[in-house]
């Protein structure tokens, strides 16, 4: 894994953000805002979920990478400011964030079970989840405001996915053809039962804007096939490289 350069990746990200036009208005009805205050409420409460504990797991599982440690700290830290924008965007909504939901405490759960590399599994699905979300969210909303949050979201988001497939990748180069259908399948198990989740959870909100179920699992699945075949070429240990999408079904 190039720790390096994912480090010196996140460090030039965190400079020279531009801030949402915040004062702009908003042209959306206002039982649509609410909406979505309530759906983003629960976005915005995952993440801020991690940090703690993830790094007290890369701690004892990966102790001679410090460069790693630190990118974890820095990736940990864009998690948070993606919070902090989100519950932006719901006060604006005219919303009130949330401290609790189940569907935060499903994934907490999930992801501690195993050790770091699990968890960061876990992670990756919630953002490959969140990435198909936010696009959604981009594509229907007609907010100018939320189009600028999601646009800086999803260009962090998928340097974040490239950064844990890249660190996954390193243990896939050792595994046995059967042991790598085994985890693909396990892997792809668990999206599809994290995007059914989602859909549950912020189906109503998602209609409400135009969004609908196939327009969600399509990006959904679009997002887990990129991440998929990235893990498999080795090819993500570039954290400049632009990602393109990648069209098809599972």
């Amino acid at each position: 894994m190039n720790s390096l350069e994912w480090l010196k990746y996140y460090r030039n990200n965190s400079r020279d953000r531009i801030e949402p036009e915040w004062h702009l208005p908003c042209p959306l009805e206002p039982a649509t805002q609410r909406a979505l205050a309530r759906s983003l409420s629960h976005f915005q409460l995952g993440e801020t979920g991690h940090g703690t504990f993830l790094l007290k797991r890369a701690a004892t599982q990966a102790p001679d990478d410090a460069a790693y440690h630190e990118a974890l700290r820095l990736f940990i830290a864009e998690e948070r400011e993606h919070a902090r924008l989100l519950e932006c965007l719901v006060r604006r909504f005219a919303g009130e964030t949330i401290r609790r939901h189940w569907t935060h405490t499903l994934f907490r759960l999930v992801g501690r079970t195993l050790g770091l590399n699990f968890e960061l599994q876990v992670l990756v699905i919630a953002e490959l989840v969140g990435t198909a979300y936010y696009r959604l969210l981009h594509a229907r909303s007609r907010d100018p405001v939320l189009e600028q949050v999601c646009n800086r979201i999803l260009r962090d988001e998928t340097c974040h996915v490239d950064f844990h497939a890249d660190w996954l990748g390193e243990s896939h180069l050792w595994f046995l053809l059967l042991e790598h259908a085994l985890w693909h399948a396990q892997f792809q198990i668990l999206f599809g039962l994290a995007a059914h989740v989602a859909w549950f959870d912020h189906r109503h909100r998602l209609e409400i804007i135009g969004g609908s179920r196939r327009e969600f699992f399509r990006e959904a699945r679009r997002e887990c096939i990129h991440f998929l075949r990235r893990l498999d070429s080795g090819d993500a240990s570039d954290p400049l490289r632009p990602s393109a999408p990648v069209d098809g079904l599972l």
